[in-house]
């Protein structure tokens, strides 16, 4: 579709359907949003989704190449902007965590892990892991243009950060902490990991 045009049917029914199983999947688990359920809550038929998607895989596939692209486009986006390389991590921290904090975040760890198990599964999360990797490392690349840090310290860095913050985000209770917790507890991993590429 382009900027500025109106979305035709076909693409406000798949909108409304990828829509509907992203709240199925986070609201009532990767087992219990079954096709049917996902076809009531977006308010069509079993055979219109079947026509937009092909097939479960199809429709959890649509649902991935949505969220990683949403989250792509949001860090290509992005220009760190700071003096200093504290600054910079602190807001890279912060843009990474308002994308892994997000439900569709947690509804795409929940496809990842849970489907395609079987060898007839036609799902490819390998293609959505690719893409969140390249851009999400082109984004750190441009964090450090003017700092130069070694190799091995800034990949330990970037694996270290982004796991820390997928950890956090995955928490099974985030809410027994206050707003006010977390974000203390991203200011001291971006002390940690300014300190570990100024070694």
């Amino acid at each position: 579709m382009t900027a500025g045009a109106k979305p035709s049917k076909r693409e406000i029914t798949r909108r409304r359907v990828i829509e509907a199983a992203i709240a199925c999947i986070y609201e009532h688990g990767f087992n219990a949003a079954h096709t049917n359920r996902i076809a009531e809550a977006a308010g069509v038929s079993w055979g219109v989704l079947q026509y937009h998607f092909g097939d479960k895989d199809g429709l959890l596939q649509a649902v991935l190449d949505d969220i990683f692209e949403d989250f792509s486009s949001t860090l290509r986006a992005t220009d760190l902007r700071g003096d200093t390389l504290r600054e910079r991590t602190g807001q890279l921290i912060e843009l990474v965590w308002s994308l892994v904090s997000k439900r569709e975040y947690r509804v795409s760890v929940a496809i990842l892990r849970n489907a395609g198990k079987d060898d007839s599964s036609k799902l490819n999360g390998e293609k959505q892991l690719a893409n969140w990797t390249r851009t999400t490392s082109s984004l750190w690349d441009r964090l450090f243009e003017d700092d130069q840090p070694d190799p091995a310290r800034s990949e330990i860095a970037r694996h270290l950060m982004f796991a820390a913050l997928r950890g956090m985000a995955d928490e099974i209770n985030p809410a027994s902490r206050s707003n006010k917790a977390k974000a203390r507890e991203r200011e001291a991993l971006a002390d940690a990991i300014t300190f570990l590429l100024s070694g």
